[in-house]
């Protein structure tokens, strides 16, 4: 509004400096090559996709090996076990209790997400667990996204008006769910655009993807279209259908897709925390570290009521590593190497750092967008503290006394 004085309000500051909206200027990616979708749906059978995820056409995994299920029947209580027992998982679990399904990928470009399955990275924030670091090389991962991402891609409808597009975020309370890292902050508006019982926000929270990565993440056709109406083209997704016309949708497409963004800040070095001078125990480090995540992926199958997980048996196309964490006799009996030879877990790598707490130091790194040479333990899930990784290596530099 003008005030009657005849000058226009400040045009928002990230709307001034940006180019003219524009059609972005991304070739077209033609339909997958048969051999390659032929290849990626042994992958995803390889690779176990539905132990954690709902993908149509398959079966899901048994419920002793599906990682997600089993934990939101324990929360439910509907999980096989007694009451008393019950009660005590029900306090402990924290990670895989929600993941998207894996439905409606033809709305992302194929070539992303290739990439990001080789080279995942925190992709929603409201997540306590991401992807994890799968043993795919970049010819696997191309060959899964063409499984799951055979269509071709149509051509992008015109561009939106991003200054409109700006109003609109904020209007329709995109930022309640949503991060937009490195986008101007905007604030959500206090009415939301449709009603959300508390269910629905929560399931929100959790799988609202950062829009950082919409611009490389979604064909500009179908974010256009998913704006319009997500539920129609992902039955079950927690993202709601708001109100928006035809271009009202290409409007905030054009906002997602060209405001100016701040870079990504650097991976911050992760810090090994010096060797403690008290004594630590097995019972210590067994109590806060082993037995609270990694007896998960790596114990005795009868222990943990499955198949001893990734890290013991093998799973999610990992060979067997014989490891067992479980108890101090399985964990000093070390892990099996791509040599087929027992190892130590405690051995030091050539900068000093015994194995086992190098891999949980390189989670860290993941989770700060670094790549580092091991793969994180745990894997996927929130990484262990620094202080409680302190105690194992203490523990290790200590003679490992029980």
């Amino acid at each position: 509004m003008s005030c009657g004085t005849g000058r226009k309000d400040p045009v928002p500051r990230d709307i001034q400096a940006a180019p003219p909206p524009a059609i972005p200027q991304v070739a077209l990616e033609p339909a997958a090559d048969p051999a390659a979708v032929a290849r990626g749906q042994a992958l995803i059978d390889r690779f176990e996709c539905v132990r954690c995820h709902d993908l149509p056409g398959r079966e899901p995994a048994p419920l002793e090996k599906h990682c997600v299920r089993c934990h939101q029947d324990i929360l439910a209580g509907q999980f096989p076990a007694p009451a008393e027992t019950l009660r005590e998982w029900q306090g402990h679990i924290t990670h895989l209790t929600d993941v998207p399904a894996l439905r409606g990928l033809d709305r992302f470009r194929r070539a992303w997400l290739a990439g990001w399955l080789h080279a995942p990275h925190d992709l929603r924030p409201g997540l306590d667990s991401t992807m994890p670091r799968l043993a795919l090389g970049t010819a696997k991962a191309a060959d899964l996204a063409a499984a799951l991402i055979p269509d071709a891609e149509l051509a992008a409808p015109p561009t939106g008006e991003l200054a409109r597009g700006r109003a609109l975020f904020g209007d329709k309370s995109c930022a309640l769910c949503h991060r937009f890292s490195g986008a101007p902050n905007i604030a959500p508006s206090a009415r939301l655009p449709v009603p959300l019982d508390d269910a629905q926000l929560q399931r929100g929270l959790a799988q609202a993807p950062d829009l950082r990565f919409t611009r490389e993440r979604m064909r500009p056709a179908a974010l256009v279209a998913w704006l319009l109406d997500p539920p129609r083209h992902k039955p079950g997704t927690p993202m709601p259908k708001i109100p928006l016309d035809e271009a009202d949708a290409r409007a905030l497409a054009a906002y997602l897709t060209d405001v100016p963004l701040d870079p990504l800040p650097a991976p911050k070095p992760v810090q090994r925390l010096p060797i403690l001078e008290r004594r630590v125990t097995w019972a210590e480090v067994e109590a806060k570290i082993f037995k609270r995540t990694c007896w998960h992926c790596h114990s005795d199958p009868d222990y943990a009521r499955g198949d001893g997980g990734p890290g013991n048996s093998g799973g999610y196309g990992f060979t067997p590593r014989r490891l067992d964490l479980a108890s101090y006799t399985g964990i000093s009996s070390g892990s099996v190497g791509d040599d087929g030879k027992r190892r130590s877990v405690f051995a030091p790598l050539p900068d000093g750092t015994p194995r086992i707490v190098a891999h949980m130091l390189a989670r860290h790194a993941e989770v700060e967008g670094a790549a580092p040479e091991l793969r994180g333990m745990p894997l996927g899930l929130t990484p262990v503290p620094l202080a409680d990784i302190q105690l194992v290596d203490t523990w290790i530099a200590q003679g490992r006394p029980q």
